[in-house]
């Protein structure tokens, strides 16, 4: 969760609004109430000034960084700003043309699924002459592209209409709109839209507009009640199943066959989560960042200890008190996760949402059945051998091995047993005797390891899911490359858990025997960091996090300077190849950022501290707060070494951390 935080947040960066009477109206007064996406910079100025008293703005800042920031600021600006208006614009140009607020919003028209907009609205306050040198330049850019100028009048000011013709491939033809109105630069890609927009600009009568919308409204009250009188420098906020298909019809529409993931989340009750959003504070004073999140998904039963319906019921995560972490951690990780939630139950709900995916009602029972019945298969009663005896915590682990590679990352799942033994020999009975997995002995534990047999003929272990991509299409394949999901994996109970690890030796770290001081719980930057949470409120909490920045990000940062980013199979690695990769589907881009001349990575370790947050579920949903701390100041506050790697890359490897 911080990880993929933190790199939308250091990229995209655009989020709301001021509150001056005499500066141009807030965006969220000004956009419709079909917005489903808006992200938005309340006062440009003062967020450009405290990114640079950042140790991450200081990172993109020297030197020996600049270029290579500065080069993928502009493939992410390009990417997300060229697809959606047609035209590339400069984050300096913008910045000098706004006087306020900057923001930007996706939004479905008429709240027709088969239509969608993209806008980008600029407070010129004080810089009319910046913000016509922008017009200019993308009205020059646009002609250069062939695009038909026209001028329209509507609400008593000039329209600005750019036909762009139809490119090989493309759907339909592109459009830009822009108009300046109330010193309000407004950009868009849907003349209705614009329209719209204008119309609110150029009244009072707002009653259908962003601010207006329930789920908006409650959860800027919830995160505005914890940061009191704190302005945010950035606000956002999604409706994630709309603003899912607003991504999609953006892109041509659904360009695969196969099960519509998104549609079916629905029809599992998983649209009870009506809205996301939040504030991010930079350079408080006391930490890098302060971000705080309202999952919004108030229930949907009056009666009844059941918050939502069918598969959606899985979503249970009840607070505790008591947040012991595991001794069994290493003090050598990347980041843990430790989160409560009702296992047993989950399975159970899983049932539906199982069988819509199979396509066969029944189809999830039938599973079971042939598991506990067929002959040739294990015979275990899944239910009563293996779920029955899991508990409610859960704990999340990632780290990578050296020398670092594209497959480095490694993950572990630990589940809390409250009978190890009977799901020991569960494990044993189905495991033992199956030609996929090899049993191995270390002390008095038994690992299986799945066994990578490269049969290229060999079935899939289960229904490879396809996730939600933030620039795709959310379905699943319904013939999805076969590969199977626990390839390379190892399996084991130990320490009362049941552990589910990426690769072997994830395990063998967790598994033998090491000093009390080679635990996480011993390190200063992890007590650090829970010193910090606990005074930004957390307490009786679902979910907990910790993170070292400077190792999560250096499995990716290697690659890239090796210039095999593309090939990254770590989260990070992933998320990037999403946003810079080619829009054709499985096509492996081409690295366009030169890393040969990046710094080793001790350079740019020293930026990057560690973060943490909390998650509480709340009556209506779930409330997150974090936080990312400097590292400089975080050493000065308590750390007084950092923790040491017993690892090595090679044998000259020497990192500490």
């Amino acid at each position: 969760m911080n990880r993929v935080f933190v790199i939308a947040w250091t990229s995209c960066a655009l989020i709301v609004a001021s509150s001056d009477l005499n500066a141009a109206a807030p965006a969220d007064q000004i956009l419709p109430d079909t917005t489903k996406g808006f992200v938005s910079i309340s006062d440009v100025a003062d967020f450009q000034e405290r990114w640079a008293n950042m140790q991450l703005g200081k990172l993109a800042a020297d030197p020996v960084m600049k270029p290579f920031a500065d080069d993928l600021q502009r493939q992410i600006r390009d990417k997300i700003v060229n697809s959606r208006f047609n035209m590339q614009i400069s984050w300096e140009d913008l910045a000098a043309a706004c006087g306020g607020e900057l923001s930007v919003a996706s939004i479905q028209p008429d709240n027709d699924p088969e239509k969608h907009a993209a806008i980008l609205i600029v407070d010129i306050t004080g810089r009319q002459e910046q913000a016509q040198a922008v017009l200019k330049d993308i009205s020059e850019q646009l002609q250069e592209k062939g695009a038909q100028r026209s001028v329209k009048e509507t609400e008593g000011q000039q329209l600005v209409i750019h036909e762009i013709p139809r490119e090989k491939g493309q759907i339909e033809a592109g459009r830009v709109i822009q108009f300046v109105a109330d010193d309000m630069l407004v950009i868009c890609n849907n003349e209705a839209a614009s329209i719209d927009v204008l119309r609110r600009i150029s009244s009072q009568e707002r009653t259908d507009s962003l601010v207006t919308v329930p789920a908006y409204g409650a959860v800027m009250a919830r995160v505005s009640k914890d940061a009191g009188s704190d302005l945010p420098q950035v606000r956002w906020y999604v409706d994630p199943f709309d603003y899912a298909q607003v991504v999609r019809v953006a892109n041509g529409g659904r360009k695969k066959r196969g099960k519509d993931i998104l549609n079916i989340l629905r029809s599992q009750g998983f649209d009870a989560v009506q809205a996301l959003g939040g504030h991010v504070h930079m350079a408080t004073g006391s930490y890098e960042v302060l971000h705080r999140t309202m999952v919004y998904a108030p229930p949907v039963k009056s009666t009844g200890s059941e918050r939502y319906r069918l598969a959606a019921r899985m979503l249970d995560f009840p607070n505790s008190s008591t947040w012991n972490l595991p001794q069994w951690l290493p003090r050598e990780l990347s980041s843990v996760t430790n989160f409560r939630w009702k296992t047993q139950e989950a399975f159970r709900y899983s049932e539906t949402l199982v069988d819509a995916i199979a396509g066969s009602e029944g189809f999830f029972e039938d599973l079971l059945a042939s598991i506990k019945d067929d002959p040739n298969g294990p015979q275990i009663d899944v239910r009563k051998d293996f779920v029955q005896h899991l508990g409610e915590q859960v704990t999340v682990m990632s780290d990578h091995q050296y020398p670092i590679t594209p497959k480095a990352e490694q993950m572990l799942i630990a589940i809390q047993l409250t009978d190890p033994e009977k799901v020991q020999k569960t494990l044993a009975k189905a495991l033992d005797n199956d030609p996929d997995a090899r049993g191995v002995d270390l002390d008095s534990y038994r690992i299986w390891e799945i066994i990578d047999n490269e049969d290229e003929s060999a079935p899939d272990l289960g229904l490879e899911l396809e996730g939600i991509d933030p620039i795709g299409d959310p379905i699943i394949e319904e013939e999805p490359e076969e590969e199977m999901i626990l390839r390379n994996a190892a399996i084991t109970v130990a320490y009362g858990q049941l552990m589910v690890a990426t690769h072997i030796d994830c395990l063998r770290r967790i598994l033998e025997a090491r000093g009390d001081t080679d635990q996480l719980t011993k390190c200063e930057d992890f007590h650090l960091v829970e010193k910090h949470l606990r005074e930004i409120g957390a307490g009786d909490d679902c979910a907990r996090f910790f993170t070292r920045t400077d190792e999560a990000y250096r499995p990716t940062y290697e690659l890239i300077r090796e210039g095999r980013m593309p090939e990254s199979e770590s989260m990070l690695g992933k998320l990037l190849n999403q946003v810079l990769g080619p829009d054709d589907e499985g096509v492996l881009r081409s690295q366009q950022i030169d890393g040969s001349q990046l710094p080793e990575f001790q350079t740019v370790r020293r930026y990057l501290g560690p973060a943490g947050a909390f998650v509480r579920t709340e009556e209506d949903g779930w409330f997150a707060t974090g936080c990312l701390l400097d590292k400089q100041a975080a050493f000065v506050d308590g750390i007084t070494k950092p923790a040491i790697t017993a690892q090595n890359d090679d044998k000259n490897d020497d990192t500490t951390r």
